[in-house]
C-alpha cells in the first residue's frame, strides 16, 4: 500500500534563496523584454570590440587563445576507415593523399573576395567567436574562371544578423533568426542594403534584408557558430563579457597612473602672489580676468598663481606601494574570467618555476583544446565534407564500385585536424616521457608527432629519404655510430 506524500514535513532552509543575512538585498536583475535582451547583447559585443581594439589585456587574452587553438590554421589528415569500407592499405593511402591535395587546392581559392586563404579564415572566425561570441560565414556556390571548385566562403559581420524594425512583432523572428514552432532555426535575416545608399542605422526595413535558409538539403546554408551557455540560446555572448568591467576600469586606472607620472616628471613649480605684483617680463596677464588657471602643464613650467594661494611643488605620490600587487590581482581576475592562467595573459613568467609553468601551460591547453575541438566539429569538418562532396560530383575523386559516397561519406570523410604544437617547458623531460609512453603502448607515434604539429606519414617518408641519402653519401647516422661505439667498448671490456 502506497504512503501518502506529505508536504508538511520539515526540510532545510537554503541560504541562497532566503531574504536574510548579507545577501538580503541580492536580487539579480532579469530581463523579460526580448528587445532589451537584444540591445544588451549588441552593446556587450560593441564594448568587447572596443576593448580588443584598444585594451592591451583584452587583446593579449584573445590572441593567446587564437594563437594556440588555431595559430596558422588547422590542417586535416585524412583517416579513411578502410576496414569498414573493405579497402586495401595501398588504396586507402592513395585516396587519402588525393583528398588532402584537393583540399589544399580548394584552400587557395576558397574566399569569396579572394583575399584570404582558408587558414586565415579560421583565424578570423575564432577571433570573432571569442570577441563577439559568434561568427557567421556563408557558403556560396559560384562558378569562376580558373577555379577548380565552386564552393566559396563569405565572411559576414555578426551585427548584420538582426530583426528588421518593421518585423519586431513577429513572434517567431527573434534576434534575426526565424524559428519554426519547435524553436529550430529555419531562416536567417541578414541586413544587406544596397551599396552607396545612405540609410538611417536605427531603421532597418525588411526590403533591405536577404533571407538565408538554415539548411539546403543535407548541407548547411549558413554557418552561424556560437558556444551556448544556457538552454534555448539563439545568439552568442562575448567571452569577454564577464570581465568587461574589470578590463575597462583597469585600463583607465593604468592611464590615470601614467598621466600622474607624466605630471610629476614635468616638475612644475607653483609661485604664489601675496598681493598684486608686477609679473616678470614676457608673462602676460588677462586684463578682463585676473585669475589664472592651468589645464596643460609643459615640462619645467613655472606657474604664477593667484593672490593668496600658497606655493607648492606639484608632485605625485602615485603609484602607491601596493599598486603592483593590485595590478597583478586585476590581471588574475580577468584571466580567470576567460579560463586562462595569469601567465598566459600577462606574458610574465618571471615568478614561475618549472612545475608552476608546466601547471599553467597544461591548464591553458585545456582551454585551447576545448576551443579547437569545438571549432573543428562546428566549422572545419563540415567544410571538409562539402569540399569532398563537390570533388566527388566533379569527378576528381573516384572510388571502387562497392563504395557509395553518400552512404559511406562518414567513413570516407573522417580526418584528424592538426594545429600548432603544444610546446615544451623542458624538451628533454617531455620527449623522454613520450618515448616511454610509446614503448609501453600508452601513446602512438602518430599522437606524439601530432602534438608537435606534424604528420606521421610526412615524418616517416622524410626519415626514409634521409636514411637513403646518408647511405648514398656514406654518412653513418648518429644512432648507428653510437651502437657501434657501445659494441666496441663492450668488446674491449670483455677482452
Amino acid at each position: 500500500m502506497a504512503i501518502i506524500q506529505s508536504k508538511k514535513l520539515s526540510q532545510p532552509s537554503y541560504e541562497a534563496g532566503s531574504h536574510r543575512g548579507t545577501i538580503d538585498g541580492y536580487i539579480p536583475h532579469r530581463i523579460w523584454n526580448a528587445v532589451q535582451v537584444d540591445n544588451e547583447r549588441i552593446l556587450s559585443s560593441i564594448r568587447a570590440e572596443d576593448l580588443y581594439a584598444n585594451d592591451w589585456g583584452a587583446k593579449s587574452a584573445i590572441n593567446s587563445i587564437v594563437t594556440n587553438a588555431v595559430g596558422t590554421g588547422l590542417h586535416p589528415q585524412s583517416v579513411i576507415a578502410n576496414k569498414e569500407l573493405k579497402l586495401e592499405q595501398e588504396q586507402t593511402t592513395e585516396l587519402q593523399n588525393t583528398m588532402e591535395w584537393l583540399w589544399h587546392e580548394w584552400c587557395l581559392e576558397c574566399h569569396y573576395r579572394n583575399t584570404m586563404h582558408f587558414e586565415m579564415l579560421q583565424v578570423l572566425a575564432i577571433k570573432s567567436l571569442i570577441r563577439n561570441g559568434e561568427f557567421i560565414h556563408l557558403p556560396v556556390m559560384e562558378e569562376r574562371a580558373d577555379n577548380k571548385f565552386s564552393l566559396k566562403i563569405q565572411d559576414i559581420k555578426p551585427e548584420r544578423l538582426s530583426t528588421p524594425t518593421d518585423k519586431q512583432n513577429e513572434p517567431l523572428l527573434c534576434e534575426g533568426i526565424e524559428l519554426n514552432l519547435q524553436g529550430v532555426p529555419k531562416r536567417y535575416w541578414i541586413y544587406s542594403p544596397k551599396p552607396n545608399v545612405v540609410l538611417n542605422p536605427l531603421v532597418r526595413q525588411a526590403k533591405d534584408y536577404q533571407v538565408i535558409s538554415a539548411n539546403i538539403g543535407h548541407r548547411k546554408g549558413i554557418f552561424h557558430v556560437f558556444m551556448a551557455e544556457y538552454e534555448e540560446q539563439l545568439r552568442g555572448i562575448s567571452a569577454l563579457s564577464a570581465g568587461i568591467k574589470f578590463f575597462k576600469h583597469f585600463n583607465d586606472a593604468i592611464d590615470y597612473e601614467l598621466m600622474a607620472q607624466v605630471i610629476a616628471a614635468s616638475f612644475p613649480v607653483f609661485i604664489s602672489q601675496e598681493k598684486q605684483e608686477q609679473l616678470p617680463y614676457g608673462v602676460h596677464q588677462d586684463q578682463e580676468n585676473t585669475d589664472r588657471y592651468y589645464q596643460n602643464i609643459e615640462p619645467g613650467t613655472i606657474l604664477y598663481g593667484n593672490p593668496g594661494e600658497r606655493p607648492e611643488i606639484l608632485e605625485s605620490k602615485r603609484p602607491s606601494q601596493n599598486f603592483i600587487n593590485f595590478a597583478e590581482l586585476m590581471i588574475r581576475v580577468f584571466s580567470a574570467s576567460l579560463g586562462l592562467p595569469y601567465e598566459e595573459v600577462s606574458k610574465d613568467f618571471s615568478k614561475t618555476t618549472y612545475s608552476s609553468a608546466r601547471a599553467a601551460l597544461l591548464e591553458a591547453w585545456k582551454i585551447y583544446a576545448f576551443y579547437r575541438d569545438f571549432f573543428v566539429k562546428q566549422y572545419c569538418q563540415p567544410f571538409w565534407n562539402m569540399v569532398m562532396e563537390e570533388a566527388y560530383l566533379r569527378g576528381y575523386l573516384r572510388f571502387p564500385k562497392h563504395i557509395d559516397f553518400y552512404r559511406d561519406r562518414h567513413f570516407l570523410c573522417n580526418c584528424r585536424w592538426v594545429g600548432p604544437a603544444r610546446g615544451y617547458i623542458d624538451p628533454v623531460k617531455e620527449i623522454t616521457a613520450n618515448i616511454l609512453a610509446i614503448k609501453n603502448n600508452l601513446m602512438s607515434c602518430s599522437e606524439s608527432i601530432a602534438e608537435r604539429g606534424g604528420d606521421l606519414e610526412e615524418v616517416a617518408h622524410q626519415r626514409k629519404y634521409e636514411k637513403e641519402l646518408f647511405t648514398l653519401l656514406g654518412i653513418t647516422p648518429e644512432e648507428e655510430q653510437n651502437i657501434k661505439k657501445n659494441s666496441q667498448e663492450s668488446e674491449e671490456e670483455n677482452e
